[in-house]
């Protein structure tokens, strides 16, 4: 039996697979964990997991990561200390357990946000969630993990620069995840209103409502996005694809400025060719992180 934990900003998702298949799935409050080890033992009880597989919201360093914004820490030699009873422990970013379920997400759970004409070449993956990850998948299949999601963020026209110069001073420095994630949404209608005291699906609500601020401010959120997505595709060149992920936009892509996202993507003056050819999904299907775990853990298990 292999067990998968993908663990993000806010919720984690505990799965046992067997023979392939998911067989029971678990949802716990990230912030709920205090100590990771023991949520492990006791969810495990009673089962024979060979292989454990965490995907977690954050860079692997030295088999070792600390989620960005929690203050959890998961350490994989402390984890083997702790859970003797699990022969193989696998650490890795959750973007790039993404990157591995890529192959195997249905047809049905891939909406199309731009057609085009996808070649042989490698895919790239953005996250907008509790933050935005960001990985690339190569022609061959190998999943790069990176933390491209904070790079500096670039306004595009005097609207996002007056936006920009407003984050600054509560941030100092200002990245992307800043503007796409859950929180990048309070920040952008925090900007554009002064209001600062909704929360994401207060904002999007009122969206749904065609309120104008909200609408203005998914309309902005678009433009970024499509602007982010049109920068990735020309860094990884990626000519196979470009496919948006996470628990924010599966439940919000009504709400996507279409234009605004597209010409935003589009807008990259003499590379503008290279983007039109790039198709771009968006994975409905969340429980992708875990679905690539498993794949992960069990290829790495045959190898072994």
């Amino acid at each position: 039996m292999i067990m998968t934990m993908d663990i993000g900003g806010t919720k984690t998702l505990c799965t046992f697979w067997e023979d392939g298949r998911p067989a029971e799935r678990q949802r716990i409050p990230t912030a709920s964990i205090d100590d990771l080890g023991r949520l492990i033992s006791q969810l495990a009880c009673g089962r024979t997991v060979e292989c454990l597989c965490i995907a977690a919201a954050g860079p692997v360093h030295r088999q070792t990561v600390e989620l960005t914004g929690t203050g959890l820490r998961i350490d994989r030699d402390s984890l083997k200390n702790a859970l003797p009873q699990i022969p193989t422990i696998i650490l890795m970013n959750d973007l790039a357990a993404v990157g591995y379920a890529l192959p195997a997400i249905a047809t049905g759970q891939l909406l199309s946000l731009k057609e085009g004409s996808p070649q042989k070449g490698a895919k790239a993956v953005l996250s907008l969630g509790t933050g935005l990850g960001v990985c690339v998948i190569t022609p061959v299949g190998e999943v790069l993990p990176s933390e491209g999601g904070h790079m500096d963020f670039a306004p595009g026209d005097l609207r996002q620069q007056q936006i920009c110069d407003t984050l600054h001073k509560q941030y100092g420095r200002l990245s992307c995840e800043r503007l796409l994630s859950g929180q990048g949404l309070v920040n952008i209608y925090g900007a554009l209103t002064g209001a600062w005291g909704l929360s994401p699906a207060q904002i999007t609500d009122k969206a749904f409502k065609q309120e104008p601020d909200a609408m203005e401010t998914m309309t902005v959120f678009s433009q970024i996005l499509g602007s982010a997505c049109g920068n990735f595709g020309l860094i990884f060149m990626a000519s196979g694809g470009i496919y948006l992920s996470g628990g924010i936009l599966p439940k919000i892509h009504p709400l996507l400025d279409q234009n605004a996202f597209l010409n935003a993507f589009l807008d990259k003056g003499r590379v503008r060719d290279l983007l039109e050819e790039i198709p771009i999904r968006l994975i409905l299907d969340e429980t992708a992180p875990s679905l690539g775990a498993a794949l992960y853990a069990a290829r790495l298990s045959a190898t072994v």
